[in-house]
């Protein structure tokens, strides 16, 4: 079994090559849309009657397996989570709180939960629909609308992701053309606001695609969007004829300075080994990079690293590097109490972008770890071109999935954001949402306890003939560019009925104030009240710096919990 403890790993072999651009290339002219206007359609939540998606995800060929046992190194649990947890409460009249996003409705499953935080307003975007709150949930611009409607096409479309830039005060979004016809160009959507506001105008490209990596009638899957200070970087996966045992990939950056104002876009692509991850550039302003970064997690392998010149511009090219640090992807699906339906989880890839801190890139990926699914997260080091892993979980018997992360640089330091489902076959919890924050200038810890539980629900049953039920592809955290030290996690989970919701969670110091009743807390404890709402971080992650790591729970007393193991700061 491999050691639990934080290990730098010693650099095996650098490959550095340039790679063929292979005469892969993409254009696209923009179209000017109001979003607020567009909410005012009848049709404006109604999809094409055409409409059908092709959408593989990255779901492994692993079998189905009973939960048995636990991990070897596993924490022992401080907290025992009742099932009829349900949603923490809070006051969202006086709070900032966590809160419900798009629901299944006439959406399609599985949902791929994503969304950025910007100017005061939250962008969330799941299959066909993108919607805007407020932080504190109200639906702004009209209503939610589709994506269809908002970008101006017929389009069948999946896999959206949604972004903001601090510097220039824009949100941006990309989304694929699912199910393209034989004889079609490849396509997908990119768009971005003209302004901080995204009820007002969007910039929408539909953009295509030639050259040996997107032949006619190729599907363009998964495509994942980044940025730094002056690219949208974006990476995809090419499924010819929609067949996806054979992908292409490829990454690319399109300039701000051209998508921002309109005009139209060219730009080249590059080919590379695996899906590979876009690495967002952190800092409230975005900070400089010596190149553009793509991550890929391989698994039997350790990480791959391309730097991208000029961020994707003229004269671009684009180097590899590979660290060695084997790993694998998870070995079995992921169980749900009271069921033998099963949830996919990812196959060891990283899903959701990486953040580069200036020193560090920030990463977290699907892993196997003593036969339970887990959250491997970690840091590369560009420089020393070494990386940085450990573990995140639950519990010994938990399965641990579908992680983002994020990074947040302040005046007074710099915080990591981690945010994830797990199920607890053994202990009757299903579906759970749980994130975790910690001080990314202390040596990594593993992350073994509570973590802080957000929402849990029912079980999905409902998944043909074997059983194998689809979860969704990805999450996001977003920090807040308008509050130090606040990032917003979005992820899955089911209601009681088996039908996916999505989850809207502030993590950080944009979460000060919980209510139960007349008690309001403001950071600390309440001096002498009694059935009330209390803070604590949880002594969860093992290691010689884990007080650096903030696990948060917040629970009452009326709720059943053991009070006796926590600790106050």
């Amino acid at each position: 079994m491999r050691q639990r403890e934080c290990l730098i790993v010693v650099l095996i072999s650098v490959l550095m090559v340039g790679c063929h651009v292979a005469k892969n290339a993409g254009t696209g002219g923009a179209l000017r849309v109001n979003f607020a206007e567009a909410a005012k359609s009848p049709d404006a939540r109604t999809l094409p009657a055409n409409h059908e998606v092709f959408d593989p995800g990255t779901e492994p060929a692993v079998p189905s397996r009973p939960t048995t046992g636990t991990r070897k190194q596993a924490a022992t649990a401080l907290v025992a989570i009742p099932p009829a947890l349900g949603i923490r409460p809070c006051d969202i009249a006086i709070s900032t709180c966590a809160f419900d996003g798009v629901a299944q409705g006439t959406f399609g499953s599985p949902p791929d939960p994503n969304a950025a935080v910007g100017a005061g307003d939250i962008v969330e975007v799941v299959n066909d629909q993108i919607q805007v709150t407020n932080r504190k949930s109200a639906v702004l611009c009209g209503g939610s609308i589709t994506l269809q409607r908002l970008l101006g096409t017929s389009d069948s479309l999946t896999d959206p992701r949604v972004q903001f830039d601090n510097v220039n005060q824009r949100f941006s979004l990309s989304v694929t053309v699912s199910n393209p016809g034989a004889s079609d160009k490849p396509a997908m959507h990119v768009a971005a606001t003209e302004t901080a506001d995204p009820c007002g105008i969007w910039f929408s490209y539909r953009l295509t695609f030639h050259g040996d990596a997107y032949p006619t009638g190729a599907f363009l899957d998964f495509p994942m969007l980044g940025q730094d200070q002056n690219a949208l970087l974006l990476s995809l996966r090419t499924c010819p004829k929609n067949n996806c045992s054979n992908p292409i990939f490829t990454v690319f950056g399109l300039p701000k300075s051209t998508i921002y104002s309109g005009q139209e876009v060219e730009f080249d692509a590059f080919q590379v080994d695996s899906l590979t991850a876009p690495v967002t550039n952190a800092g409230q302003p975005i900070i400089a990079s010596p190149a553009s970064f793509f991550l890929a997690a391989v698994p039997g392998t350790g990480y791959k690293l391309y730097r991208l010149t000029n961020s994707g511009g003229s004269g671009a090219s684009l180097s590899k590097t590979t660290i060695s640090d084997p790993f694998s992807k998870p070995s079995r699906r992921v169980n749900q109490p009271g069921t033998s339906a099963t949830i996919d989880p990812s196959d060891g890839n990283i899903t959701s972008f990486p953040y580069f801190d200036g020193t560090f890139i920030w990463f977290v990926h699907d892993a196997d770890d003593d036969g339970f699914p887990t959250v491997r997260y970690g840091k590369v080091e560009p420089s020393k071109n070494t990386v940085e892993t450990t573990f995140a979980f639950h519990s010994g018997s938990s399965d641990d999935f579908n992680p983002s992360i994020a990074v947040g640089i302040v005046p007074s330091g710099e915080k990591v954001f981690l945010n994830w489902a797990f199920t607890d076959t053994p202990a009757g919890t299903a579906t759970t949402d749980v994130f975790a924050e910690g001080d990314a200038r202390q040596p990594l810890v593993q992350i073994a306890g509570p973590g802080r539980v957000d929402a849990t629900g029912g079980v999905v049953t409902l998944c043909g003939s074997n059983n194998q039920c689809r979860f969704g592809d990805f999450s996001s955290v977003s920090v807040d560019p308008g509050v130090a030290d606040c990032a917003f996690a979005t992820q899955q989970y089911f209601a009681t009925d088996g039908n996916w919701k999505t989850r809207i969670t502030p993590i950080g110091q944009c979460e000060n104030i919980v209510v139960i009743g007349s008690n309001a807390l403001i950071g600390r404890p309440l001096i002498g009240a009694s059935n009330s709402v209390r803070r604590f971080n949880l002594p969860s992650p093992t290691g010689p710096h884990a007080d650096s790591w903030c696990c948060r729970d917040f629970s009452t007393l009326n709720l059943g919990y053991s009070m006796a193991a926590r600790q106050r700061r």
